[in-house]
């Protein structure tokens, strides 16, 4: 028995030695597949250790899902063979015919490989009633910036499916989002009950023309649910389904809107308004509350465009932060936004407050409609609670008896008066007494704090040397980053451009962070800055772009943004000290 062992080792050994060169070969496990269908490479290695494989070439027509290795040895005729296989599972992304090119193993290479991927129709391979895939939209063709409902559903019979993994959406110009969680339930179909797995999206194109919805794979793993707390079973084997994309038509908006600052097309638009109490009974100085709701059926409240008025003449106008909202109804989306202000009338009389109207698109009758709320009046009472007579008081051109000649002053005799009680004090005295005061102020300073606490006054300088600097930073000073953005906005460079305007908008919009020029736009909906940060987006990657963008009118609309804002915060500021205290504290 020993000696057949030693013999063994030593043709092992032999062949080992005796292999001048290394050995690889590649092949697939069909060469004819259905497109949406996978496809086994194996990259077998003779007489190979530590051998390192470039995949990078086969990544210009595949995605590569999953790998894995095995060794073997085998002895025929005291012939002993060893080799490690490399198994490589592939998608296609095209069909046609496919050329696996040679693959750079260590020194050598494996030899090129002609696939066939097939068109079999949208549903290509799923011929397996065990595991398939089924896609919806609720239109063919939308407006631009109009909703359009997609949905992702997986049918399957087949238990215990590990890592599931779907074709992520990334469409250019669109805004998408997953409404909700994903969906579990089970559904009957000729009698087999299947589960169900569904994904629920709702897009916004953002630019007319055709829109692409990419194709949908799936992939996952089966087990076959023999593992246990104590041993896991690794013997799993991916699945994969795979249904075509579709093509949405995304038109432009007609004729009758283009001339709208705003466009809004939706399923219903509604303006709703509230008071904090009765609006014909007040006086002059009481505050009311004003809540006005805009709801939109099929927009995010992100797109919503402001809509009260800035100013109303006889009332001072302080207007809140407006709340921005969305939540889906039955799959669809409906977005919010709300305005309050408060008011205060500085006058007696009827003031009145102007009509609201906002433009909207009407997507189901396909006509502009207007959501509007009609004017509403104020009766303002003075502070006595008496309102104005509306009958004027005819002058007779005779004054009030109070309205006599002013008496005449003898300024002479109050300048004699404001002498006498003035006190003659020498200057030097005077200055002598500051200045010891001021010596006194330091001295107790330096005694009482700095060497108190043993500070040395080059250490407090250097700090606030420091401290100076980071205030002057953009990062930390409003006004330097709005300078540094005007600065950008003049020279036209696009990166610099972006990133000023990355810094101002952290200030602008605080205390929201600003992480991307995605946050700006969306933040920013239904304003000036909005259509600036997608001009600047685009111009990142098309330089023709960057012509076309008004920096000089860019740069007025951004300082009436911050004028503005910058009111509001200092009325804030200026009401705060007189904000009533919680009645229950927390």
């Amino acid at each position: 028995m020993v000696r057949l062992k030693s013999i063994f080792l030593a043709a092992l050994l032999l062949v080992s030695f005796s292999a001048g060169a290394q050995e690889v070969e590649a092949f697939l496990d069909r060469a004819e597949i259905a497109r949406g269908d996978t496809v086994e490479l194996t990259i077998r290695v003779f007489q190979q250790q530590n051998t390192q494989l470039d995949l990078s070439p086969l990544r210009a027509d595949f995605d590569i899902l999953a790998s894995r290795t095995s060794q073997q040895i085998r002895s025929i005729n005291n012939q002993v063979e060893s080799w490690t296989d490399y198994v490589i599972t592939l998608f296609p992304t095209r069909e046609g015919e496919i050329e696996i090119p040679a693959l750079q193993v260590g020194s050598q290479q494996t030899s090129p490989i002609t696939l066939t991927v097939e068109d079999q129709g949208p549903n290509s391979n799923q011929g397996n009633s065990e595991l398939f895939l089924e896609t919806e939209v609720n239109k063919e063709s939308v407006f631009v910036q109009e909703q359009l409902l997609f949905t992702i559903r997986l049918f399957y019979t087949i238990s215990g499916i590990r890592n599931p993994q779907f074709t992520e959406l990334d469409m250019p110009d669109t805004v998408i989002q997953l409404i909700g969680s994903p969906n579990q339930y089970e559904r009957l179909i000729d009698g087999e009950r299947y589960g169900v797995y569904e994904m629920r999206y709702v897009i916004f194109p953002q630019r007319s023309g055709p829109l692409e919805i990419p194709d949908i794979l799936f992939r996952g793993e089966v087990t076959d649910g023999s593992s246990n707390f104590v041993f896991r079973n690794l013997n799993t084997q991916r699945v994969t389904a795979y249904i075509e994309g579709k093509t949405i038509e995304v038109k432009e908006r007609p004729a009758a809107a283009q001339g709208l600052e705003t466009w809004l097309p939706a399923s219903n638009v509604t303006l709703e308004e509230s008071w904090d109490q009765d609006i014909s009974n007040l006086q002059v100085g009481q505050t009311l509350k004003r809540t006005v709701t805009l709801v939109a059926e099929g927009l995010d409240g992100a797109v919503l465009p402001p809509f009260s008025p800035e100013q109303i003449d006889g009332v001072n106008l302080y207007a809140d932060p407006a709340d921005i909202s969305r939540t889906f109804v039955e799959g669809e989306i409906v977005g919010t936004r709300v305005e309050s202000a408060s008011l205060v009338p500085t006058r007696a009389g009827i003031v009145e407050i102007p009509e609201l109207s906002v433009p909207w698109w009407d997507i189901n009758s396909n006509e502009l409609r207007y959501a509007t709320l009609p004017a509403s009046r104020l009766s303002i009472a003075t502070i006595d609670g008496e309102l104005p007579s509306e009958q004027l008081v005819q002058d007779d051109g005779r004054g009030l008896e109070s309205e006599a000649a002013a008496p005449v002053l003898n300024q002479d005799m109050i300048d004699a008066q404001n002498q006498s009680r003035l006190i003659n004090i020498p200057v030097i005295w005077f200055n002598l007494f500051i200045g010891a005061a001021v010596l006194v102020v330091l001295a107790s300073i330096y005694l009482l704090v700095i060497r108190s606490f043993n500070i040395s006054p080059m250490d407090s300088l250097r700090g606030f040397a420091r401290r100076l600097a980071d205030s002057r930073k953009p990062q930390n000073n409003e006004r330097i980053a709005f300078g540094e953005l005007q600065n950008s906005l003049r020279n036209g460079d696009p990166k610099a451009i972006r990133s000023a305007l990355l810094i101002w908008a952290n200030h602008f919009y605080a205390p929201a962070p600003i992480r991307s020029m995605e946050d700006i736009i969306r933040l920013s909906a239904g304003s000036p800055l909005s259509g600036f940060a997608l001009e600047v987006q685009t111009a990142l990657y098309n330089s023709e772009t960057q012509a076309r963008i008004d920096s000089a009118k860019v740069e007025q609309q951004l300082i009436a943004m911050r004028r503005l804002q910058q009111d509001i915060r200092r009325e804030v500021r200026r009401n705060e000290p007189y904000n009533l205290p919680p009645l229950y504290r927390t």
